[in-house]
């Protein structure tokens, strides 16, 4: 496949800048596993999914850091710093931690900034930012530190702006700090949100659990790679970015009583198929990943998986049994890319919002549907009105 296939022409006026309020009033696309389509709102996703038999409705409960912070450098003129990583140390320790750090950082204007010396202050904290060393891949270590004894999740909190998709075209206000964060976000972690959450509101969710749908809860961190437009060319020479995945064993063990799943967005989608494959690979080569390749359903592995008639519940239950459990949770990253040709093994359904063309997202969504059919639900939602990218509406796509 070339990554032309994956392109489709997005009107600017069709991108959406702000949210819809109330959340669940967005527009929801439904595609059922024949290919009929029909139009909702989020409103109707309890019904709609009761109805269809659905045992078990996941999502990312990631949290979005304010990563983005505007600095002022020593000779007066501003600075943006884009937070992406940290440099060595776990997140989580990084986060919880008031010690200085480093981080991976993309810089504006970085050509500018001769000095490599910056600071910024907010209502409670002052932070200075040195520059450090230079990445390969055009990014930069930056060197953390200020005046207080907050946690750095706290100075972000302070100090850090809301890191809204530069398609938007526009800078981060107060209300962003509520609006580009799920209902349910509770792990500290991404730089961009995961946007089907975004369409979920206590009123949805007290819905959701009235039915018998609570919601279940793992955790993808979601990276600037997820920005990234595929490689011109073969979309095989894609390089998928890896983004960290946490699901506890409690989820797990719920899970694996569960026969028709759907997730809420791509992201959750990748971390479940990512459990499939981990499990695979042990059962294979007696070894546990830590880190889910970009290609490994797409070769030995799969073919094995067939061999063995391999489900998604021996997937579960080889991880409930023999997985690499530290503290009750399995800590992994994943680097899988899902398109055309993929088989989907661990859900039912899914739930994910219109995405820019030329991007992975896109890709997985034309896995899921198969073949150039997303062309037509795509061209569909832009005639209806339908409002795209992380503040648009959504779907909700389903398979046999």
């Amino acid at each position: 496949m070339n990554s032309k296939e994956f392109q489709y022409p997005l009107p600017e006026e069709a991108i959406a800048t702000e949210p819809v309020h109330p959340r669940r009033a967005a527009k929801m696309l439904v595609r059922t596993s024949e290919g009929e389509v029909s139009h909702h709102t989020f409103e109707a996703l309890p019904d709609l999914l009761q109805r269809e038999g659905v045992d078990g409705l996941w999502a990312n409960d990631t949290k979005v850091l304010h990563a983005r912070i505007l600095a002022t450098k020593t000779t007066g003129g501003g600075l943006e710093v884009f937070l992406l990583s940290p440099g060595s140390a776990p997140m989580e320790s990084v986060l919880a931690s008031s010690e200085p750090c480093r981080w991976k950082a993309m810089v504006r204007n970085a050509k500018r900034w001769t000095d490599g010396h910056a600071s910024v202050t907010g209502t409670a904290t002052h932070m200075t930012i040195e520059r450090e060393a230079r990445g390969e891949d055009g990014t930069w270590t930056v060197r953390l530190e200020w005046d207080s004894d907050a946690t750095f999740a706290e100075v972000l909190e302070d100090l850090g702006k809301t890191p809204l998709p530069p398609y938007m075209r526009r800078a981060a206000v107060e209300g962003d700090k509520e609006d580009y964060q799920t209902v349910f976000a509770m792990a500290p972690g991404s730089v961009a949100a995961p946007t089907a959450g975004l369409h979920f509101d206590d009123t949805l969710l007290a819905e959701l659990e009235a039915v018998g749908l609570p919601l279940g809860r793992l955790t993808l961190h979601v990276g600037a790679g997820t920005f990234k437009p595929l490689t011109e060319g073969a979309v095989e020479d894609h390089v998928m970015h890896a983004e960290r995945c946490v699901v506890g064993r409690s989820n797990l063990e719920a899970m694996a009583h569960q026969s028709r799943r759907v997730a809420t967005g791509t992201t959750s989608l990748r971390t479940l198929e990512s459990l499939f494959w981990l499990a695979a690979h042990h059962r294979l080569h007696d070894e546990w990943l830590d880190r889910v390749p970009q290609r490994a359903p797409y070769g030995e592995l799969d073919a094995t998986c067939a061999e063995w008639g391999w489900t998604d519940q021996d997937a579960l239950d080889h991880l409930l049994a023999q997985g690499p459990w530290r503290g009750g949770q399995l800590s992994f990253e994943t680097q899988l890319m899902i398109v055309p040709g993929y088989k989907v093994r661990m859900v039912h359904g899914l739930i994910t919002n219109f995405h820019q063309p030329g991007s992975t997202l896109l890709c997985l969504v034309a896995a899921f549907v198969g073949g150039s059919d997303w062309k037509d639900m795509y061209a569909d939602a832009l005639a209806k009105g339908y409002r795209f990218l992380s503040y648009g509406d959504g779907s909700l796509l389903l398979r046999s």
